[in-house]
């Protein structure tokens, strides 16, 4: 038995980097239009080559967030524990064994309320002060406190799944539910 799922920053967040991408692009060719067509032709230009280079790595730049935004992040939990890959943050899977978790803390979080954005959050989450969450949707979220003190959090998109897969294949870890979001 396992529990799966995979996440991502929100796709319409794409379409403000296009936006970006454009207009930066415009302002830039349309100040140095005539540097960049001389550079480009290898004619002698007064700023063409760094227009050139500034205009390459805005480019550059926007196209790594957007590949960033495109990237899903993936869990998975197994009778050995769980795993997670974000590229480009955690290129191969991290792996914590259930022996690492002390407790489980089910609590309904809004990644821009409760974490300040989405993707890889690293910071403070209610009682806990050395957390890693990947928040991604507003909903619920499992939080693993691990024995070094710090705590691993993700959505759960299917809570009853989650609940049995618990029950188990980790019935000694404490699941500490205030909010009942368990059911």
């Amino acid at each position: 038995m396992q529990y799966r799922d995979q996440f991502r920053i929100p796709p319409a967040f794409l379409l403000v980097m296009a936006i970006s991408s454009f207009t930066t692009a415009t302002i830039i060719i349309a100040v140095g239009w005539s540097d960049l067509y001389a550079f480009v032709r290898g004619l002698p230009s007064e700023n063409g080559t760094e227009l050139f280079w500034v205009l390459l790595g805005v480019l550059t730049l926007e196209g790594g967030v957007a590949w960033m935004i495109m990237s899903w992040c993936r869990i998975e939990l197994n009778a050995h524990g769980f795993r997670t890959i974000y590229p480009p943050f955690i290129w191969k899977w991290k792996v914590r064994s259930w022996n690492e978790v002390s407790q489980i803390y089910m609590d309904t979080l809004s990644p821009i309320g409760d974490l300040g954005g989405w993707g890889l959050r690293i910071g403070s989450v209610g009682p806990f002060n050395r957390a890693h969450v990947y928040a991604f949707n507003e909903g619920t979220y499992a939080l693993f406190t691990l024995q070094s003190g710090r705590t691993v959090g993700f959505q759960i998109q299917r809570v009853e799944e989650f609940q049995t897969f618990l029950q188990t294949m980790a019935p000694s870890i404490p699941v500490l539910d205030p909010k009942s979001t368990l059911g």
